[in-house]
This record gives C-alpha cells, sequence and structure tokens, in this order.
C-alpha cells in the first residue's frame, strides 16, 4: 500500500520503519516543522513537505501520528473527501477525525514506543474503522506491524490506554524516583536492577496478584513507619508511598 504519514515522532518513525521492512511505500511525509519531516522521509525513500495543500492525493491510507492536539487541529484544517484516514491515538475517538474524510479509522499501538530504539518490541495494534472497507484495509496494514492485531470501540482502547499508563507510565516512574533518592542518599542504584528485572520477568509466569510481597501487603506498620520518616524530606514521595500501600492493603484485605 502507498502510505501518507503526518508527523515526525516515535509513532510515525516506528511505523514508517516498519510499514518499510513489510513492503508497503511510504510516499510522503509531512510535518509542520520542514527539517523534521526532511529527516525522516530520507530514511524511507519518501518525498516531504510541511504544508497541508502539498499533501500527496493518490494514496491508500494516510496515517496520523500526531499529537492529540495536533488531530483537533488537523480535522479544522484538513479536507481528504473519502479517501482513508487513520489516527494513532489512544485517548482520542475515531469521531475526533470525522471533519477530515467519511472514511476514517484507528491504529492504536498499545506500546511505549521510542524512535531512538530500532529493535522494536512486540506491538500489539487495536483497530476502529467508520466501514467494513476501512477496516479490512487497516488489518492488511496492521499486519506489517504487529502479529497481534484485535478490534476495539473508542471507549475500549480509552480503557486500555489508562491500564497501560497504570503498567507502564506510571511503575517507570516509581523507579525514577528510586533512581532519583538512590542518588540523593549516595547509594548504588545498579544494586536494584536484578529486583526490577525479577519484577517484570516473574509476569511471565504468574498473575501479578499471586506474587505481590512487601510491608503493605502484611501491615508491617513498623518497616512502613521507618520508610515514612526516611522520606520526611520529600512530601509528594511520601505521599505516594503511603497511597500506594493503603491501595495494597485494600486491594489484598477488603
Amino acid at each position: 500500500m502507498d502510505i501518507v504519514i503526518i508527523g515526525t515522532g516515535n509513532v510515525a518513525h516506528c511505523f514508517g520503519h516498519l510499514l518499510k521492512l513489510h513492503g508497503h511505500q511510504v510516499k510522503q511525509i509531512v510535518s509542520r516543522t520542514l527539517s523534521h519531516a526532511r529527516e525522516l522521509a530520507e530514511t524511507l525513500n519518501a518525498t516531504y513537505t510541511d504544508d497541508l495543500l502539498d499533501i500527496a492525493l493518490d494514496a491508500d491510507v494516510y496515517l496520523l501520528a500526531v499529537s492529540d492536539t495536533a488531530i483537533a487541529e488537523l480535522n479544522d484544517q484538513l479536507r481528504l473527501g473519502k479517501r482513508m484516514v487513520a489516527h494513532t491515538a489512544g485517548a482520542v475517538p475515531m469521531s475526533a477525525i470525522s471533519r477530515i474524510s467519511i472514511n476514517t479509522g484507528v491504529v492504536y499501538p498499545l506500546q511505549s514506543i521510542r524512535k531512538e530504539v530500532k529493535n522494536y518490541p512486540p506491538i500489539p495494534v487495536m483497530l476502529e474503522a467508520s466501514n467494513d472497507e476501512v477496516l479490512k484495509r487497516l488489518q492488511a496494514l496492521a499486519q506489517g506491524i504487529s502479529s497481534s492485531v484485535a478490534v476495539a470501540t473508542s471507549e475500549q482502547r480509552l480503557k486500555y490506554h489508562l491500564a497501560a499508563v497504570l503498567c507502564n507510565n506510571f511503575t517507570n516512574h516509581l523507579i525514577a524516583q528510586a533512581k532519583a533518592y538512590c542518588e540523593r542518599e549516595h547509594l548504588d542504584f545498579s544494586l536494584l536492577h536484578p529486583i526490577i528485572k525479577e519484577t517484570f520477568d516473574r509476569l511471565e509466569k504468574y498473575p501479578p496478584e499471586s506474587v505481590q510481597t512487601g510491608p503493605a501487603l502484611r501491615q508491617d506498620e513498623t518497616t512502613m513507619s521507618l520508610h515514612r520518616e526516611l522520606l520526611a524530606g520529600d512530601e509528594y514521595l511520601q505521599l505516594v508511598y503511603q497511597v500506594i500501600s493503603d491501595a495494597i492493603y485494600q486491594f489484598y484485605h477488603r
């Protein structure tokens, strides 16, 4: 298929390279920053532009791999008639691009993607489409990105997006907080690497609720009190510690 990608961020880079690898042709890269469009286009042997009026009109699919706010702007500015258009956002409904085309859809990658990492992890893809013809084309497209493709409504996709934030964004931030704490206290954060790895490795074998450990689960108030004292100089992290400890206890003992 011939594809136009609007956007030059993490998803645009990932989709562009994977689609090219699986035999699709990325015809054009569109970005409000011309240098960014040129950089990605040169790696994909595509043309590029920073002007929506110069967008190629002979592509099979137009992918809007842009920020949530930029989707709203494109819905006001871009008109593609009957051409197939899909955005890639998790928390944005398909209806958000209804003014761009009458044939719309969503191709949402349920994965944390960084354009700097070329060895992409498995990427489950969730599809939504305004009609069967769009769905069939997006399914053919998604097979070049993922071996795990599912259909989900906008409401379901938003719920998956929330679950992904809890699993990925929140846990990553907690690890970043642990690293910052170690640095403040002159501790070697690398000594925590094995327990971090074990935490995620065991989820491949066991459900998370069956392998929970720690003082909050045991309601070990003596240890938790010592921990809270250590965090007295960081009220936000102390609050996070208390809220999550309470949540763990309530989850297992309610």
